[in-house]
């Protein structure tokens, strides 16, 4: 079963408009080379990580669950490694202590007093999945259906 991650406008919001403020002010630097190459290795190491960790669609087969990234390799949670999997709804104010609130989706370190920490994975708090590992790790991941998915991989699991 494959589901996309469905980006929620807030998190289309901010990636168009910072990838507009950073051609914006790519064009208002260019008098200043210095400032320009400082500016635009920012700019660009800033959208390499967006692309990197951007989650694009979430997929259970019957033995672990992928998630999908942009740019890098997918992620697989293993069956055998997860203790639990539910939908959850992380809280907006949560506390993010490393990635993004919104650019290219949330992904990243993030503390939840509800959750815990956990590292995201997700385009809309609307549709997650709480995966929590039985190493302690826990993984909040999004996807269109996620009522749907977790059935999914509860019933794989059981067996």
């Amino acid at each position: 079963m494959k589901q996309k991650v469905k980006f929620n406008t807030y998190s289309r919001i901010v990636t168009i408009g910072v990838l507009v403020l950073f051609v914006v002010g790519a064009f208002s630097l260019l008098d200043n080379p210095h400032d320009l190459l400082l500016f635009g290795v920012i700019m660009g190491i800033t959208t390499i990580f967006g692309l990197y960790y951007c989650p694009v669609s979430l997929e259970a087969d019957d033995s672990a669950i992928t998630i999908h990234r942009l740019l890098s390799r997918r992620k697989r949670l293993m069956y055998s490694e997860i203790q639990s999997v539910d939908t959850c709804y992380p809280s907006a104010g949560g506390l993010r202590l490393c990635g993004s609130g919104g650019f290219f989706g949330y992904w990243g370190y993030f503390s939840d007093i509800m959750i815990g920490s956990y590292f995201g994975y997700y385009g809309s708090r609307n549709q997650c999945i709480l995966v929590r590992l039985k190493n302690g790790r826990q993984y909040v991941i999004g996807c269109e259906n996620a009522v749907r998915m977790v059935d999914y991989v509860q019933g794989k699991m059981d067996k």
